[in-house]
Order: structure tokens, then C-alpha cells, then sequence
């Protein structure tokens, strides 16, 4: 799990055209919108920026992020198992490729990523850990292994 430091996190009310940096340089392809007391308020994706650059043109330079983000976004808690968090980003209606993490008051905690999972699962026993654990990093569920590469 990403923790607070290295999140792409912006306020709603920024322009997205400012937040372009923000959105690319944390490596999770998306924007954590949150408030002043760093709850989740919604995301922003690099694929919502590519429909509202399609849908808007020019018009793109005047949106904020808060105008142009997912209010209901999928999450998970910091007591989840990693197996959980992959069941959550395959689930209907389509795929997601992070799970932002809140505690019970919807503060925003860290971000768990499709890629930082399938990297921690690589090469490492079947173990089970939750996603605030530091050992997320090194272990996954063998079961999401086999399910996942035999498709």
C-alpha cells in the first residue's frame, strides 16, 4: 500500500489541467480528491481525463477536478485481506487498477494498486495479510496467483 506521502492527492476545487504532474508523476493513473481533512471525496483517472479532453476540447482548461471526478468511488479498508482488494478491482460493471484505502470516518489512508499487488505476490509463499500490513508488500494470496495467470 502506497501511504500518505506518496499519494496523487488534489483539492476539488483544482483546475485538472493543473493536477496533469500530480496524475502522472505518483504511478497509480489516478487523483485522490480529497478535503481539507483528508477525506475521500473522489477520483480522477487518466481515463476520465482522456473522455473529458474528447468531450471538452478547449473547454478542459476551465474544469475542476471536482467537476470532473467519480464521487462513488470502489474502496476498501485498511483490515482487508489482499484477496479482497482483487476480488474488488474485478468485480462488475468493469475492472479498476487501485482501491483508494479509508479508515471508518472515510479519511483517506493510503491506495492499494493492481501492479503493487501482482508484484508483491511474485515468487513469495501463500500467505494471507491485510492491506494496512507491511508485509502486503511481500506476500499475496496464492489462490489470486493461479486465478489470475490461468485465464
Amino acid at each position: 500500500m502506497k501511504k500518505k506521502e506518496e499519494l496523487p492527492i488534489c483539492k476539488e476545487q483544482d483546475f485538472v489541467m493543473d493536477q496533469l504532474v500530480e496524475l502522472t508523476s505518483k504511478g497509480c493513473g489516478c487523483l485522490l480528491v480529497i478535503d481539507d481533512g483528508f477525506h475521500l471525496l473522489g477520483t480522477f483517472t487518466d481515463g476520465d481525463l482522456r473522455r473529458t479532453l474528447k468531450a471538452s476540447g478547449e473547454g478542459i482548461f476551465k474544469l475542476t477536478v471536482g467537476e470532473m471526478c467519480n464521487r462513488k468511488p470502489r474502496t476498501i479498508g485498511p483490515d482487508a485481506m489482499a484477496v479482497e482488494a482483487m476480488q474488488k478491482m474485478e468485480s462488475p460493471p468493469s475492472p479498476v487498477q487501485f482501491l483508494p484505502v479509508i479508515d471508518h470516518e472515510n479519511v483517506l489512508i493510503g491506495i492499494v494498486t493492481l501492479h503493487g499487488l501482482v508484484s508483491a505476490g511474485l515468487g513469495t509463499s501463500c500467505q494471507r495479510h491485510t492491506i494496512s500490513s507491511s508485509l502486503v508488500e511481500s506476500f499475496i494470496c496464492c489462490t489470486f496467483l493461479v486465478s489470475f495467470f490461468t485465464r
